[in-house]
């Protein structure tokens, strides 16, 4: 059977991180490249800026909401086993998110949720006109072990993964659909994934053009070479 003829893709790419974050160059050739496969299968590829956002502000509310978070699950799993906690339970970072966690109050969740929305209503805004954006996974390689260890303050470490896992944490919050393809490789045997962001509501296309993009440069058969 014929495969049904599809109409090209308008996709976006986003080559910058918000408040100057690095990102590497191995990263932003894997944009590159997957750009390039892009323009090879048919579909259109424009340059665009970032939507302008408060990206302190949303480190800020994202690590608000995980401490939180980190209150009702010790709170939950303490509950379960009928116990206290213990000074072995937590590693450091943890521990620390939960005392900050309780001193929130309710208003500062509200208003990191709501920043999270207004998030949502940036990037649905700046997609305007486009149907996908392809921008860098990671703004780093892929961290060594122990890198991101759960070590020292709270806040210390969240600023740490926002400079590493930028672009990952702004869709979390923003509730876009997205997919992280490992279609470029370093020297080394490292694989460098690329992320394609799509409007709410619309997996299908991220769907299509990853399905698209696995078939024109397959990665199932490739190994990570470990040093």
């Amino acid at each position: 059977m014929r495969e049904q003829r599809r109409e090209p893709l308008r996709i976006a790419v986003w080559r910058q991180a918000w408040n100057g974050i690095a990102i590497a160059p191995e990263c932003l050739a894997a944009v590159d490249r997957t750009a390039r496969l892009c323009r090879e299968l048919g579909h259109e590829v424009v340059e665009a800026p970032l939507p302008d956002l408060d990206y302190s502000g949303f480190v800020r509310a994202h690590g608000t909401v995980l401490a939180t978070n980190i209150v009702l699950a010790v709170q939950a799993r303490l509950a379960a086993l009928g116990r206290d906690l213990r000074d072995d339970d937590l590693e450091p970072v943890i521990r620390d998110g939960l005392s900050i966690g309780r001193g929130l109050s309710s208003t500062q969740y509200v208003d990191s949720i709501n920043r999270f929305h207004a998030i949502g209503r940036a990037i649905e805004s700046a997609m305007t006109g486009v149907d996908l954006v392809l921008t860098p996974t990671l703004a780093q390689l892929p961290a060594v072990l122990g890198d991101l260890a759960l070590e020292g303050g709270f806040w210390a470490f969240r600023e740490k993964v926002s400079r590493y896992a930028t672009f990952l944490a702004v869709i979390n919050a923003s509730g876009q659909p997205a997919a992280s393809l490992p279609l470029d490789w370093t020297a080394a045997g490292v694989p460098v994934a690329s992320q394609l962001i799509g409007h709410f509501g619309r997996e299908d296309q991220i769907l299509r053009l990853a399905a698209e993009l696995e078939r024109a440069a397959p990665w199932a058969g490739r190994q990570i070479l470990l040093p």
